[in-house]
C-alpha cells in the first residue's frame, strides 16, 4: 500500500494490547473491549503489544506472538490502514500476513537490519524512530553533540541501509522519537524543527500523546489532553505527515478547526493583497 499525504496530517490511533502502557483511555489489553467506532476518527491503527514506555523491561517472542493472535483470533475488522508497532521480525511478518499495512519499528530495523528484509518482501511502509540505546537504558546520561544533526544523521544512515535491501523511497516514514532518550528540552528543539527531517523529502511522524514532556505540575497522563491538543497544534503548523495519538475525536475536531482557519486565511489573502 502507498499513504497518501496532503495537507493535513495523518491520525494514527493507538491500541495497546499489553498491560504496562504509560497511558490508555480505553481497557486495550482486553481485546473483547475494544470499541470499533472509537476508532473511526482514524486514519490509521497501531497495534501494539509489548511497551516501550521509559524503564519497561523487554517482552520475550513468544508473548508477543501470542498477545497479537490473541487480536487477530477475535477478528476484529478494522476498515482502515492497520500498523503493527514491533521491532521483532518475526511479529512483523505474523502481522503483515493477517492484514496489517505498515510496521512501526522503534529500533529503525535494529542490528541485524533483519525487519528491513520484511518490509521489502511484503513491499509495505516502515516508520523509522530514533532511540538513543533501548527502552531500559535510553534516558541515562542524555547527551548529544547536537540533537537534531545527531538524529539525522541516524536516519541518513538507516535509510541508507533500508534502500540497499530494496526498500522503496515512498515506504520510507521518520519518527524522531519524541521521549526517546530526549530531554524536555529535546522534545522541544524538535517539535520546533520538523522541517530540519522534512527536508530529507520523507514524511515525519509524532508521538506527543500524553507524554511525559508535557506535564504540567507533576500530573499524571490522564490530565494531559489539553497539554497534547495545544502541541498538536504547534505540530501541524510545523507540517507534521503523522500524528500518533490516543485521543482520536479531539485530534480529529483539532484538525478541522486548523484546516478551517487555513481555508479562510487562503480565501481572504488574495482579496487582501488587491486592497493593498
Amino acid at each position: 500500500m502507498k499513504l497518501e499525504f496532503k495537507n493535513t496530517p495523518l491520525i494514527m490511533g493507538v491500541i495497546n494490547l499489553t498491560p504496562d502502557s504509560y497511558y490508555t483511555n480505553v481497557n486495550n489489553y482486553d481485546v473483547q473491549n475494544i470499541e470499533k467506532d472509537d476508532f473511526n476518527y482514524a486514519d490509521i491503527i497501531d497495534i501494539g503489544c509489548e511497551s516501550s514506555r521509559p524503564g519497561s523491561e523487554p517482552l520475550n517472542q513468544t508473548d508477543e506472538l501470542n498477545r497479537l493472535t490473541k487480536f487477530l483470533d477475535y477478528n476484529h475488522k478494522f476498515d482502515k490502514s492497520l500498523s503493527i508497532d514491533t521491532y521483532k521480525p518475526e511479529v512483523a511478518r505474523l502481522a503483515l500476513e493477517n492484514g496489517f499495512d505498515i510496521i512501526n519499528d522503534i529500533s529503525a530495523g535494529g542490528d541485524s537490519h533483519e525487519m528491513f528484509k520484511i518490509a521489502s518482501e511484503f513491499d509495505c511502509p516502515i516508520i523509522l524512530m530514533h532511540i538513543r540505546g533501548c527502552p531500559q537504558t535510553m534516558h541515562n546520561k542524555i547527551k548529544y553533540n547536537n540533537i537534531l544533526d545527531d538524529i539525522k544523521k541516524y536516519f541518513e544512515y538507516k535509510i541508507s541501509i533500508a534502500e540497499e535491501f530494496g526498500i522503496k523511497s515512498h515506504n520510507i516514514i521518520l519518527d524522531p522519537g519524541i521521549g526517546f532518550g530526549k530531554t524536555s528540552s529535546d522534545n522541544l528543539l524538535i517539535i520546533n524543527n520538523l522541517s530540519c527531517f522534512k527536508e530529507t523529502g520523507f514524511p515525519v511522524l509524532l508521538g506527543i500523546s500524553r507524554k511525559s514532556f508535557l506535564s504540567l505540575n507533576n500530573d499524571s497522563p490522564k490530565d494531559r489532553l489539553s497539554a497534547t491538543l495545544g502541541m498538536s497544534t504547534i505540530a501541524i503548523q510545523n507540517e507534521v505527515d503523522i500524528l500518533r495519538v490516543h485521543d482520536l475525536k479531539e485530534t480529529n475536531q483539532l484538525k478541522k478547526t486548523i484546516n478551517n482557519f487555513n481555508n479562510y486565511k487562503n480565501s481572504i489573502e488574495p482579496y487582501i493583497a488587491n486592497e493593498i
